[in-house]
C-alpha cells in the first residue's frame, strides 16, 4: 500500500501488475545492477496521480512500513 500525505493512494498486490516481478527484475538488471535495499517500483494497479515537492509518501508491505519519505524538488543544474 502507498499512502500520500496520510491517505491511501494505491493498494494492490504483484499479481495485479502487467508483468511478473521476476520479469521486471530481469529487465531492470539488463540496464543496471540492483543492490540490497534498492526499491523497484513495479507499476500501479490503480491510483496513478502526480506527486509534488512537500508530499509525504509511505510504503507498506504486509502491514509493515518499508519507507517513509518526503518528496523534495531536485536541485537545479547549472
Amino acid at each position: 500500500m502507498l499512502k500520500k500525505n496520510g491517505h491511501v493512494a494505491q493498494s494492490g498486490h504483484s499479481g495485479q501488475t502487467l508483468f511478473d516481478v521476476a520479469t521486471l527484475i530481469a529487465t531492470v538488471e539488463r540496464y543496471m545492477t540492483l543492490q540490497p535495499d534498492d526499491l523497484l517500483f513495479t507499476g500501479t494497479p490503480a491510483g496513478v496521480g502526480p506527486i509534488a515537492a512537500g508530499d509525504r509518501l509511505e510504503g507498506y508491505m504486509l502491514g509493515e512500513l518499508l519507507f517513509d519519505l518526503k518528496v523534495e524538488k531536485a536541485p537545479s543544474k547549472r
